[in-house]
């Protein structure tokens, strides 16, 4: 993070040298710059001597070939987003691990005579309670900012839920959609992702937790609701919050568990970073209850995946897991592009498969860093100096940055050639891909 003479200095060289820039022409060039000065550690006094041509056009082209050496004569100059690069140092995620004690519980009234709600008042006793009339009316006039994001496990939220008890997974236009129903038991995770979409989506400053599962287990609502791929009937939780993060407080796992053993014909997937599974294995498994964990390369875990397990951690869970008669899936998603990201991520399949039974993994996905182009400065302000955002994420269909095709291509080729060398009979499929990049990656 620039101190601020830094960057009045920088600003002021910036002006000296392009007095005529208006406002937009200025964002895109200072964008670059700032962005070529981070990569590179240099300054951008120092960038500003590279070249000596003074007119819009000729700039931001040898500014771009430098940014994206590898995109820049393969894809539109539309592709290539420079929004206004601003950074606010209050705005820096406080990364210390701390366990989950929230100073302020709010409760709709009848949460009030829930066993959730009797657990939360024991395990968190010094917290500030107060019932809300609703959740919808308690946040209706509150804006919400990446500081209350910051701040958001300082408050829990005990509500009735009402809507997506189940749901088709959310595929952008266009994608091979798996097939896969998402219910949604809760919004908000305690761990600190550096690519987390939660932090450019979640609109509510706390944890929100629903007391009324049993109307998420109705077979009704399961049971039309989901379609097979794969010959599989998958359900899974894990899209808001982490799967069992919480299970310690809400034992949902426990009811989750007793309902799906009776559902032979459907997977139900708990999806998680964590290693909380005493729940889980005092319930004892089922093979259609499928523990999956989300895993990376040890050096993206240790530089983007604050306040979680580490791999090994997670991997040791699965095991116990699978020895109690659970199924066990991975998610290597986000695969993020660095040096050495083959030896980093072939290290991690490795570790699975010398850790994990291979017998109980079921499934394993394949997905690429990708995210909502707003989001790239909220990870900007979030997480100064983050290595993820140095790759060549371009602007694609639906406003989203990712890597460019030919690069998304290679890695899944990669990791499933290595998945297959273990002989695994898991299914390894795509997450957000179209059927062009499948056929890439499968059939050549």
């Amino acid at each position: 993070m620039k101190n601020n003479t830094e960057n009045l200095s920088e600003g002021k060289a910036f002006k000296n040298r392009f007095p005529n820039f208006g406002v937009n022409k200025s964002r895109e060039i200072l964008r670059l710059l700032s962005e070529i000065s981070k990569i590179e550690k240099v300054k951008i006094e120092s960038l500003l001597n590279d070249f000596h041509r003074k007119d819009y056009k000729s700039v931001k082209e040898f500014l771009l070939k430098r940014r994206y050496p590898g995109t820049f004569n393969k894809i539109p100059l539309s592709s290539f987003y420079l929004p206004k690069y601003e950074t606010d140092i209050l705005l820096k995620a406080d990364l210390k691990s701390r366990k989950f004690y929230p100073k302020n519980i709010y409760y709709e009234s009848d949460a009030g005579i829930t066993p959730l709600f009797e657990r939360v008042k024991t395990l968190f006793p010094d917290s500030e309670y107060a019932e809300v009339e609703s959740l919808k009316n308690f946040t209706r006039n509150n804006s919400f900012t990446v500081e209350d994001y910051n701040n958001r496990s300082n408050n829990l939220f005990i509500v009735k839920g009402k809507y997506d008890f189940l749901k088709k997974c959310p595929c952008t236009s266009g994608v091979v959609n798996c097939g896969y129903s998402v219910m949604n038991l809760g919004m908000g995770c305690i761990y600190d992702c550096s690519y987390c979409f939660l932090q450019g989506y979640q609109n509510t400053a706390g944890i929100i937790i629903p007391y009324n599962i049993e109307d998420y287990l109705c077979d009704e609502k399961i049971e039309g609701s989901i379609k097979e791929f794969f010959n599989f009937k998958r359900i899974g939780n894990g899209e808001f919050t982490d799967s069992l993060v919480f299970d310690d407080i809400t034992r949902f796992s426990t009811r989750i568990i007793g309902y799906f053993k009776k559902k032979n014909d459907i997977f139900f997937e708990f999806k998680t970073k964590s290693a909380n599974v005493k729940n889980l294995l005092e319930s004892g498994g089922k093979e259609n209850i499928v523990v999956a964990w989300s895993v990376n390369s040890i050096r993206v875990s240790k530089d983007n995946e604050f306040k979680t397990p580490l791999i090994k951690e997670r991997l040791e869970a699965a095991k116990e897991c699978a020895l109690n008669g659970f199924s066990t899936a991975f998610h290597f998603d986000p695969i993020i592009y660095y040096d050495n990201w083959k030896q980093g991520y072939r290290e991690t399949i490795d570790m699975v498969f010398d850790i994990v039974p291979n017998y109980s993994i079921k499934w394993i996905s394949l997905g690429s860093l990708r995210m909502p182009a707003t989001q790239k400065t909220v990870i900007e302000n979030r997480f100064p100096g983050i290595e993820i955002l140095n790759g060549e994420l371009l602007l694609e269909q639906g406003h989203k940055l990712r890597y460019f095709r030919d690069l998304r291509i290679e890695m899944y080729k990669y990791l499933s050639r290595i998945i297959k060398s273990k002989k695994s009979r898991a299914v390894v499929y795509l997450c957000m891909e179209d059927s062009q990049v499948w056929k890439a990656v499968f059939e050549t």
